[in-house]
């Protein structure tokens, strides 16, 4: 799959810990970390809860309040459970002022 435009470059930076958008029908959240855009599927592999509303961004781990898995934003990698399975990510990019994102590739 191609390319998606999510955002525009400010509506990223000014939004934290990150950004949730829907990009070719699927729910992401994209945040910055280190200067690099990170993009993971908006939705915890343990019970589905929404990231964007039930999960905090602490030192690039996504902290699912739901049941407390955490998750690794740059990878997917499940670091604490319950949750057994990795979050899904995308690829993002910086496009001039746009934000892209790749949906179509798991990273």
């Amino acid at each position: 799959m191609a390319w998606q435009r999510a955002a525009s470059r400010d509506e990223l930076l000014a939004a934290a810990p990150w950004l949730a958008c829907t990009v070719a029908g699927t729910e992401v959240v994209i945040a910055v970390l280190d200067g690099q855009p990170y993009g993971a599927e908006d939705r915890c592999t343990h019970a589905g809860c929404p990231f964007s509303s039930e999960a905090d961004l602490i030192d690039g781990l996504i902290s699912c309040n739901c049941h407390g898995s955490e998750f690794r934003l740059t990878t997917g990698e499940v670091v604490r459970g319950p949750a057994e399975r990795p979050v899904r990510t995308f690829p993002v990019r910086l496009v001039g002022d746009d934000v892209e994102v790749e949906v179509g590739v798991e990273a």
